[in-house]
């Protein structure tokens, strides 16, 4: 797998050769996700790729700042097609024409990104508060996506505020305490907090959840953090852009637009 050349000068990566590479490290074929994730190659482009702009979101801020910084491609986690069959006008049309006429082509990936037991968001949210001896924790799709594990025993606001220091945003505390023992599953992902609970876990993070979770975890004594559902999904992306770097010599560059949410 190579660049291509025109005339002697490097013109960059066919977006197939990305793609199929990106198809087998994520295994996107074999996990399970939400009908409308669509994950791989969303939308392909002509030139080859040399640069390529890392985001959560495929929104249209953050394809005009990969147009910007000169990107050729875009590798995300929410892709286009949440909202299933849709007419392509209005905000969807914007993207689009954005993406053509910048000739950015666009990566998606998901649950697959969430589930990378080395890449993914999970792994990189645990690197962040030293978990060890890590499982697999919280069904999916009859799958597990998140991770568990042990840290140094310490109080619940401990690991916020290391997460707040990391993150670079707020964490919300429910419970109080110390733990030893942590389940996360990154982004909107409250709803596991029965799993949690069930497992025997002392503290649970995710991105965001509902009002009563906060009953919930409050209740059954496991403490609950809340650190942002785009904070908690910016790790995965990151992670694969270090990765093709390195294998590729691919420049790559992080498109940061935080939703607050």
């Amino acid at each position: 797998m190579g660049r291509k050349r025109d005339s002697g000068i490097l013109t960059g990566m066919d977006i197939h050769q990305i793609s199929q590479y990106l198809d087998g490290l994520l295994e996107i074929h074999s996990i399970r996700d939400y009908p409308n994730a669509l994950n791989g190659l969303q939308v392909e482009n002509k030139s080859g790729v040399r640069k390529i702009g890392l985001a959560v979101d495929a929104c249209l801020a953050t394809i005009k700042l990969a147009k910007k910084a000169g990107c050729q491609m875009m590798f995300v986690h929410h892709g286009l097609f949440w909202g299933g069959l849709q007419s392509v006008r209005g905000p969807q049309y914007q993207k689009f024409a954005a993406m053509i006429e910048g000739d950015i082509a666009l990566y998606s990936a998901h649950l697959p990104l969430d589930m990378h037991p080395l890449l993914g968001n999970n792994r990189a949210l645990a690197d962040k508060i030293g978990l060890e001896k890590i499982e697999p924790f919280g069904e999916c799709k009859d799958q597990l996506i998140g991770m568990k594990g042990r840290v140094p025993r310490q109080s619940v606001k401990e690991i916020a505020r290391k997460l707040e220091m990391q993150l670079s945003g707020p964490v919300k505390v429910i419970g109080q305490g110390e733990v030893e023992t942590v389940g996360l599953v990154t982004g909107g992902a409250g709803d596991m907090i029965g799993q949690a609970v069930d497992a025997g876990l002392d503290c649970y993070i995710t991105g965001e959840g509902a009002n009563h979770q906060y009953h919930e975890a409050e209740e059954a004594s496991c403490a609950l953090l809340f650190a942002g559902h785009y904070a908690t999904e910016t790790g995965g992306v990151k992670a694969v852009g270090r990765h093709l770097k390195e294998k590729f010599g691919l420049e790559t560059v992080f498109l940061d637009y935080p939703t607050g949410m």
